[in-house]
């Protein structure tokens, strides 16, 4: 896996090196000539009409979705749980269990 990982950074590394050195070594005819080529070439202009066409219909996709959520039951769910680490033992008194109880009433209202 590392051959491999160390094979496509020397491939990137490499083509940019290529790239950065035809850039300045041709001459800027040359660059101008093929700028104009790949404007009038039909099929790069068709390929970027069909792209332009899709990132619009993914836009217009993503505008349709409502912005923000409001349903916040699950949050308000997540406090029916309490712990408790004090260790009373609850059963021992009849009046704590009542007031425990009180609480739990009030609670869920």
């Amino acid at each position: 896996m590392k051959k491999l990982g160390a094979f496509v950074f020397g491939t990137v590394v490499g083509a940019a090196a290529g790239l950065a050195a035809a850039a300045y070594l041709l001459p800027d005819e040359t660059i101008e000539e093929l700028k104009q080529k790949l404007d009038n070439n039909e099929t790069l202009n068709d390929l970027k009409r069909k792209y332009d066409n899709s990132t619009e219909v993914v836009k217009n996709q993503l505008a349709a979705f409502p912005k923000n959520v409001e349903d916040d039951s699950e949050l308000k769910d997540f406090d029916d749980i309490v712990i408790d680490s004090t260790k009373h033992n609850l059963g021992s008194n009849e009046n704590d269990d009542n007031e425990t109880l009180s609480d739990l009433e009030n609670a869920e209202k």
